[in-house]
């Protein structure tokens, strides 16, 4: 009996939640977008953790391997004086710290597969946030757009016949009002152009004009030219 009536009831709420969130997609998407984030930032938290005790190995293998090396210029010493004693001693201490240096690049292999992992996963979760991002401000436009033609369909359907047309012909004046409106700039600009392209030829055409008459009067100006001498003497001999 308890059991029917909590899942009427819990049937009822989520109806009533998608309803409300059916009226409200904004706020759907920023819970989606929020909880994701809460996300990201545990996944980071973790990865910080893990890339914490990578570098924290790393340091301690580095330790590890420069005692060995340590460990083993004193064996060479050991056997060089024949502290036969000494020197098992240092080499069991060498042998423990080879297996402590194999343990560690072992973890620290681990660690570092698991640190490319996390952080390979934080760069899609973040992708993902990114995505739902541009995806929440296109469909909400989209919406808007819809909700806009919406009311505008419902005010044409309020109104007579001939108020239909009185509101279609504003809205088509308004619209090439502003079309008009925006080439205004482009139609400016290409007139300014044109005039200066005028005026260039303009000059250039004055320049040639002045050019052909100085060489018109050049030409004019020009002295005669004496005939050659020898012409003169063969003339007057014929003569």
């Amino acid at each position: 009996m308890f059991k029917r009536f909590f899942n009427l009831v819990g049937g009822k709420c989520r109806r009533w939640i998608r309803s409300r969130e059916a009226r409200d997609p904004e706020s759907v998407y920023e819970a989606a977008i929020s909880g994701r984030i809460r996300r990201y930032q545990q996944l980071k938290s973790a990865a910080a953790g893990v890339i914490y005790l990578r570098s924290k190995l790393e340091s301690e293998l580095k330790q590890k391997a420069a005692e060995m090396r340590e460990v083993e210029e004193q064996i060479g010493q050991a056997a060089d004086l024949d502290e036969d004693q000494c020197a098992l001693l240092l080499i069991q201490r060498k042998q423990a710290l080879a297996a402590d240096c194999q343990r560690l690049g072992e973890e620290l292999k681990e660690l570092t597969h698991e640190a490319d992992e996390a952080k390979n996963n934080l760069m899609g979760f973040k992708g993902e946030i990114d995505q739902l991002k541009a995806e929440k401000v296109r469909m909400l436009a989209r919406l808007k757009n819809a909700q806009a033609r919406v009311r505008i369909h419902q005010t044409l359907e309020q109104l007579s016949s001939e108020e239909d047309v009185r509101a279609l012909e504003d809205v088509r004046e308004s619209v090439q009002r502003t079309l008009a409106e925006a080439g205004v700039n482009r139609e400016l600009a290409g007139s300014e152009l044109d005039d200066k392209l005028e005026h260039i030829r303009r000059r250039n055409a004055e320049a040639k004009a002045h050019a052909e008459l100085a060489e018109i009067k050049r030409r004019r100006r020009m002295p005669a030219l004496p005939l050659p001498l020898d012409t003169t003497i063969n003339g007057a001999m014929r003569h």
